[in-house]
């Protein structure tokens, strides 16, 4: 009999074995989520008078402690106001009554282009200092078009909740 067989016949190393086994099979995956918002043939898009001021669509998902968002976004009519997105991030913490939605929490924007190309933009908010407590997280994304004189043609605001 080899040192190895000898081994494998221990019944003390045998459960050895199986208890590792059911350890390092038993300890969850960290989860990551991911949702695509609107689509490059079909854009999130700022009107004003019936015509598109602003394009976008992206994807908000979770990566570590960060919620992040991942957007493209262009100016329709080339050379005109310079087009930008934003993303807000909210959060559910604990309160007095249980839980409840943050009323604002981090805002990124992006630079102005005028340019009819797709721009990239990514966003990302680390919840783990400024809201290691929360369950849940929202990425809330809009396009707009940044008009001097008026207020900002903007488009509706669609968002993601995901579990954190």
């Amino acid at each position: 009999m080899t040192p190895t067989t000898s081994l494998l016949r221990d019944p003390r190393v045998l459960a050895a074995g199986l208890l590792s086994a059911l350890v390092v099979t038993s300890v969850p995956a960290a989860q990551a989520a991911s949702e695509d918002w609107y689509s490059r043939s079909s854009p999130l898009k700022a009107m004003e008078d019936g015509k598109a001021q602003g394009l976008a669509y992206g994807t908000s998902y979770t990566k570590n402690t960060f919620l992040k968002n991942h957007t493209h976004y262009r100016d329709p009519r080339e050379g005109g106001d310079g087009v930008y997105t934003q993303t807000n991030y909210t959060y559910r913490v604990p309160d007095q009554s249980g839980e409840s939605w943050t009323e604002s929490g981090k805002t990124d924007q992006s630079s102005r282009t005028a340019s009819g190309s797709w721009v990239d933009q990514y966003d990302s908010d680390d919840y783990s200092s400024s809201h290691a407590d929360a369950s849940k997280g929202r990425v809330h994304s809009k396009v707009c078009e940044d008009q001097a004189w008026s207020p900002d043609a903007c488009s509706r605001r669609p968002f993601f909740t995901f579990d954190l």
